[in-house]
């Protein structure tokens, strides 16, 4: 796993379409934002009927942990969904500066399934989101643990929006047996061999 100080690399799109890459259709990044807070609009809904409405962090210290360490565990689970656990020097976990704020991001700099990767996409809802749900649904847990988790699990998929968002276009615009390849922001896809 690499780490950097840096904006997300540009892509090089030339040399790899002579090599059989194809672009997929981007959504501008504007959409992507727009369509990422309705996702998380839904998700939030979702969880808080889920939850029946108790999903109040116990306490001042707890939702400031939580809100501070919930963004950079979610890239963290999306680096350890990677292949080779994000043990990989083709997975890189970054942060940039975006008008006088510090965003996190993370990649994997290398060929991979679809599948796979859209696995990396949603690892951070199924892990943070849906398995504090379940483990709420199915456990008899009450007080702090269970206020925290919930809380967790509601502000997780309150940040996952964009993520829900690559995760329909993707699977909705590339064949389900090709393989894929980080290219800047971008991301080019090719019959699997």
């Amino acid at each position: 796993m690499r780490f950097r100080f840096e904006n997300v690399p540009e892509g090089q799109t030339d040399s790899l379409e002579a090599e059989g890459w194809q672009a997929v259709p981007a959504l501008d990044p504007r959409m992507v934002q727009n369509y990422g807070l309705i996702a998380a609009f839904g998700g939030m809904l979702l969880v808080g009927m889920l939850l029946r409405g108790v999903f109040r962090p116990a306490g001042t210290w707890a939702a400031v942990l939580i809100l501070v360490l919930t963004v950079p565990l979610h890239e963290l689970v999306h680096a350890l969904s990677t292949p080779a656990w994000g043990l990989s020097d083709r997975t890189v976990i970054g942060v940039q500066r975006g008008k006088g704020l510090l965003l996190p991001y993370m990649y994997y700099d290398g060929e991979q399934p679809l599948r796979r990767m859209l696995l990396t996409g949603l690892a951070p809802v199924l892990v943070l989101t849906v398995l504090p749900l379940v483990f709420l649904s199915i456990m008899p847990v009450s007080g702090p643990l269970r206020a925290n988790l919930g809380f967790l699990s509601f502000f997780n998929v309150a940040v996952s929006g964009g993520d829900l968002v690559n995760f329909i276009w993707i699977s909705t615009h590339l064949p389900a047996k090709v393989t894929v390849l980080r290219n800047g922001w971008g991301l080019l896809w090719k019959y699997s061999e």
